[in-house]
């Protein structure tokens, strides 16, 4: 497996299960009642069944108030739910878990810390869900401690009544049990909804990676076409440009010297051969990794093939090459070509010279003619010709020659050396 499938389908598993815990969590966060009001219903109903399961008498505003407390506790907290769900703003949970203890208070004052000290116990919940487990922790212990304070002055006979410190310790592991109970719930609710957030950033994390191969494989595959089209045009834009002069040639002396003439169509077919043979190799570099790139021996072979043009040209190599890339090098031989070709073409030059110097600090090459001076604009071979030193911190300047000529000059420096 490479390693854009392995990212892939390591990217779709985690997308699936971003997606089942989005689908899950949702589902959570829309649930019928938040935990909290669940607690009260539930504390509610108890404190209901005890209420009924009293002797009959005369209806005391305790017994009222110990049914309707719970009503109006679970009417406040399913009014919060509904527009905040267990998330409501800081103020206002705070008001409202002070406003549920008030009323749980005055209810436990008229019954006597009976029946209705168990209405404490939907405290915890909405504490621990609105206001944080620090202030959830703090109001349970508060609650305790008013229960704790509160009941040898309801119950006096506690001390010797076991029935009664039985009920002491029921009510505070319950308060125990319920705001552990809190804590539990919230921090499993935490945990989900981290890794919820945590999944859906590597989903949209991984869906950028793919987006970032795709980009990079289209920079890449217009880098390959371009790197193809800068061989193309330097390698047989420079032989077919020699050819035609060696026709051309050939054409105006095919009458008067048939010997010339037929010499200049073999130069062509030459270079005709060897055009094709670039042209191969280029093909062959697409399929296989390339040779080892000579610079001087090449300059020295395209100086020879234009030694048949009316041209007085020289060459001049010095330094070590082995200090530099096979793309630095390439990219020097390039703008060489590209100079010669723009002299053969433009500059009706009779002489031009080829210096290179090979540093162990810059690599750098002068082609200086004495034609009609720089064009006027850059062609696709400049374009090219800069494109590739680009790609090596390399620095074309074109000026006009001492005597009105042409001199291009190139620099590379050989920081970048061994990087390609």
């Amino acid at each position: 497996m490479t390693a854009s499938a392995a990212v892939c389908s390591t990217g779709e598993v985690l997308s699936q299960a971003a997606n089942g815990l989005s689908a899950g969590g949702q589902s959570t966060h829309r649930q019928l009642l938040p935990a909290s009001t669940w607690m009260t219903v539930l504390v509610g109903v108890g404190c209901l069944l005890m209420a009924t399961s009293r002797s009959l008498g005369p209806l005391t505003w305790a017994t009222v108030l110990l049914v309707v407390t719970p009503v109006g506790l679970l009417i406040m907290q399913l009014l919060i739910g509904r527009r905040y769900g267990d998330r409501p703003p800081l103020a206002l949970a705070a008001g409202a878990v002070v406003g549920q203890l008030g009323m749980i208070e005055v209810v436990s004052q008229l019954d006597g810390l009976s029946i209705a000290s168990m209405l404490y116990l939907a405290l915890p919940f909405p504490a621990v869900f609105w206001l944080g487990s620090r202030a959830g922790l703090a109001v349970s212990a508060v609650v305790l401690t008013l229960f704790t304070v509160r009941f040898p002055a309801a119950k006096p006979q506690w001390r010797t009544d076991p029935d009664m410190l039985h009920s002491y310790l029921l009510f505070a592991i319950a308060v125990v049990l319920v705001t552990a109970t809190a804590l539990l719930v919230r921090r499993e609710r935490t945990s989900r909804e981290r890794a919820e957030r945590l999944l859906r950033d590597l989903g949209a994390s991984h869906r950028q990676l793919v987006e970032s191969q795709g980009r990079v494989a289209e920079l890449a595959t217009i880098e390959e076409r371009n790197r193809l089209a800068r061989d193309i045009h330097d390698s047989l834009g420079h032989h077919l440009t020699v050819i035609s002069v060696q026709l051309e040639k050939a054409q105006l002396l095919v009458a008067e010297d048939p010997v010339a003439a037929s010499a200049a169509v073999a130069n062509a077919k030459r270079l005709a051969d060897q055009a094709l043979s670039d042209v191969r190799h280029s093909v062959g570099a697409l399929r296989k990794d390339e040779a080892p790139f000579l610079l001087e021996p090449t300059l020295r072979g395209m100086v020879a093939d234009l030694r048949v043009l009316p041209l007085n040209l020289s060459l001049r190599v010095t330094g070590d090459e082995q200090h530099y890339s096979r793309q630095q090098l390439l990219a020097l031989y390039r703008a060489v070509q590209e100079g010669l070709t723009n002299v053969q073409r433009h500059a009706r030059a009779s002489q031009a010279r080829v210096v290179v110097e090979l540093t162990e600090e810059a690599a750098s090459v002068t082609v200086e003619d004495d034609g009609v001076g720089p064009p006027a604009g850059p062609g696709v071979g400049l374009r090219g010709v800069r494109e590739r030193l680009e790609l090596v911190s390399g620095r074309l300047v074109l000026t006009t020659a001492p005597g009105g000529g042409t001199r291009m000059s190139v620099t590379i420096p050989r920081t970048q050396a061994r990087k390609a």
